[in-house]
């Protein structure tokens, strides 16, 4: 497994997650260590935007994250507890149901499988979130660092690890090698 994912992931082992919750669609968001307020200040807007958009940019919003905030965006996932299948992104119910075994168990592991672009994350007691893409490129996952960096994987076997807020155009993706 590449050394980048050890390295992005080692410093969480033992801790717990929280505030686990279902975000937009199958999205899914964990954080790991001490809260932080996010606040995001109000945009100035063209005019040209929707209504909807309006009312979302012309706000403050204030969020909470963790130290490390992993963000499972576009794919395909499923928690299983102890060995049993109890949640996964096919329906918002069962979105609902994972998030809340994931909820305050400790990260134990995290293991990349390169045949089927599959990630593992296993937890203290008894959970695993299994991670495998929807389509050919999409982004499974993000991984937010305290260093400002975050590690990206794609589902076509490739991984970025840059400052956030770098420019999307300036975005290195690195192959993964495959395993041995």
């Amino acid at each position: 497994m590449s050394r980048v994912f050890n390295n992005a992931f080692r410093p969480v082992y033992g801790l717990p997650c929280w505030g686990v919750r279902p975000g937009y669609g199958t999205f899914l968001t964990l954080e790991f260590g001490q809260p932080h307020l996010r606040v995001r200040e109000p945009k100035q807007l063209t005019g040209e935007e929707s209504s909807r958009v309006k009312h979302l940019l012309e706000r403050r919003t204030v969020t909470v994250h963790g130290d490390w905030h992993l963000w499972v965006y576009c794919c395909n996932w499923a928690v299983h507890q102890n060995g049993t299948l109890v949640g996964d992104s096919t329906s918002e119910e069962r979105i609902k149901l994972a998030a809340e075994i994931l909820d305050g168990q400790a990260l134990e592991s995290f293991d990349y499988v390169w045949r089927g672009c599959k990630s593992h994350f296993t937890f203290d007691l008894g959970a695993r979130l299994v991670t495998s893409p929807c389509d050919r490129k999409s982004e499974q996952w993000l991984w937010y660092q305290p260093t400002g960096k975050v590690l990206t994987l794609r589902a076509d076997k490739k991984y970025s690890h840059q400052k956030k807020d770098a420019a999307p155009e300036s975005e290195r993706w690195h192959a993964i090698p495959k395993e041995a």
